[in-house]
This record gives C-alpha cells, structure tokens and sequence, in this order.
C-alpha cells in the first residue's frame, strides 16, 4: 500500500487586542476559535505607519508553511480603493522577548520597529523581515478581511509585523482588528 501525504491544521495563533477584540460580526471573523492568543494592538495605526506584535513561540516541532489571514478595521474611515496593508514576518532565534530580533528591536507589542539600533526607518526595518502578503483595501468605511498569503518562518520565534499604507487609520477601538496564521501540517499515512 502507498503513503498518502494529508494536509490537515495545526492550532491557530490569532494576534489582536486580548482586552478589547470581540468581533460583532462572524463574517469578518478570521478564526476558528474566538480568543486572541498573541497580543499586537492596531489602535488607530496611521497611514504610512507600522505596528508589530509581541514575539511568539511556534514550537520546537512547527508546520514548514503558515495560511495567513486577517481583518482591520476602517469603520468611519475612508481608505483608498486599491490601496494595501501589508504583512511581514520578523524573524528571531531566541525566546527572550528583548533578545536576538531584526534591527535590535524590543519584542514587544508596539510600533514597529520599537526600540530598534540606531535610526532605522520603517521602510528599512520591513526590508529585513520576510514578506507575508497583502490585503488591497476598497474604499468602505467597514472592516476589510481576507487572506493575505502562505509563508515559512525561518525560525522558531518571531514577530508579526502590519504596516498601514491603506490611505488612512485603522479604527481606533480594536474591536474588530486581527491576525490568524494557521499552520499547515503535512502527515504521510
């Protein structure tokens, strides 16, 4: 009898605002749970501007490959038809939140690059990080979700990093806002 490789999903990491997410609308829910598990504010994120989450754990033992998809909120705001957000993986060696990531930044929850040497730009910082992909925005003033791409992390920890180059803010409530990278795990049977 001859292996078959089946696909199946591992446990979701969803990166939001633990204290404020709790999406009224199942539709623009990206996740197949309902609990944030990495925290990554998007506050009223300015045009131009870069958030990155706080550094996570993928596991000794992780999926080669992770379905991205999001959701970001511009309710009361007017993106650009055509415009985009972008996503970037940062990618660290070490487990320490402050330790071993691109640029020297923090680890941390903030704008990105947060605490990084010297005077890197942002424009700088995501030319280090891995490109994810890209949600192109219209011009509703409501939340905007899809999938963003498929990407292998170098390494076993790392940041999510979103820059905002929709035309303008995110929503300033986090409600909605949010992030599930979804591991694909291959098994041979």
């Amino acid at each position: 009898m001859a292996n078959e490789i089946r696909v199946k999903v591992g446990t979701e990491i969803v990166f939001g605002a633990v204290a404020s997410w709790n999406p009224a609308d199942d539709g623009t829910n990206m996740t197949s749970g309902d609990a944030i598990t990495a925290e990554m504010g998007m506050s009223a994120v300015a045009n131009g501007a870069g958030v990155q989450s706080d550094k996570v754990d993928l596991g000794a033992l992780r999926a080669e490959e992770y379905s991205v998809d999001a959701a970001f909120d511009f309710t009361g705001e007017t993106p650009t038809a055509g415009a985009t957000v972008d996503l970037y993986w940062a990618p660290s060696n070490h487990g320490t939140q402050g330790n071993g990531n691109v640029a020297g930044n923090s680890g941390a929850d903030a704008a990105a690059p947060d605490g990084a040497l010297g005077s890197i730009t942002l424009a700088e910082f995501i030319m280090q990080c891995v490109p994810i992909g890209t949600l192109v925005v219209h011009d509703g003033g409501v939340v905007q979700c899809g999938h963003i791409g498929v990407f292998a992390p170098p390494s076993r920890y790392g940041q999510m990093i979103v820059v905002n180059n929709s035309g303008d803010a995110f929503e300033a409530d986090e409600v909605e806002s949010h992030i599930v990278m979804t591991p694909i795990v291959r098994e041979v049977q």
